[in-house]
């Protein structure tokens, strides 16, 4: 990506954040048309995309640990769009920072910590969906 693409990006970014703050109310409000989740509706277990649209909703007025609790993968991407953001920024300015490790044994680690985590949220109500 060329420079002028970088800053392109980096206008963006804030641009759509804000104009998704501002329709918040209205994202939400499609949220039933997404319906109920079939897996969940079946077995009576929690699918690692269950509690995404509550994560989202409760994101979106400012409740970061509401949406931690109903699905903790949003928030974790959320922060991680939030790092590439800030390299890309620096990156602009000539300064290259690596805030996110590149290293692949580290993203294997945290992909199968996701996946003990969507187990375990199904026999530890603590850590379900409200």
């Amino acid at each position: 990506m060329n420079k002028k693409q970088k800053i392109i990006v980096a206008v963006s970014v804030p641009v759509v954040v804000i104009l998704v703050f501002a329709f918040r109310d209205f994202i939400i409000s499609l949220a039933p048309l997404l319906g109920q989740c079939t897996f969940h509706a079946v077995t009576g277990l929690w699918c690692p995309g269950c509690g995404n649209t509550r994560s989202v909703n409760a994101m979106l007025h400012g409740d970061i640990l509401l949406a931690v609790r109903n699905n903790i993968s949003l928030p974790f991407i959320a922060v991680l769009l939030l790092a590439l953001y800030i390299e890309l920024i620096f990156d602009i300015f000539g300064k290259q920072i690596k805030i996110l490790t590149r290293k692949a044994w580290v993203w294997w680690t945290v992909l199968a910590l996701f996946g003990v985590y969507f187990v375990l949220r199904n026999f530890i109500p603590e850590i379900a969906p409200v």
